[in-house]
């Protein structure tokens, strides 16, 4: 897929819901490879993800809590 970010990779925490979550499906929209970050919201993550690969993004989940590391 062609766009702005295609041949990036995207790390987007808090993406399985609310602005992670759009910014996530628009950089997949434009292209990018998205790393899908979430802390409790699994469910939520996979939906995201999911929508993210229609337009042809490779996606991975990580479920991490960044606030810890």
């Amino acid at each position: 897929m062609a766009g702005k970010l295609s041949g990036k990779i995207a790390l987007v925490t808090g993406s399985s819901r609310g602005i992670g979550r759009a910014i996530a499906l628009t950089f997949a929209r434009e292209g990018a490879r998205i790393c899908i970050n979430y802390v409790r919201s699994e469910d939520k993550a996979r939906e995201v993800a999911e929508e993210a690969r229609a337009p042809g993004s490779d996606v991975l989940l990580v479920r991490a809590n960044g606030a810890k590391l």
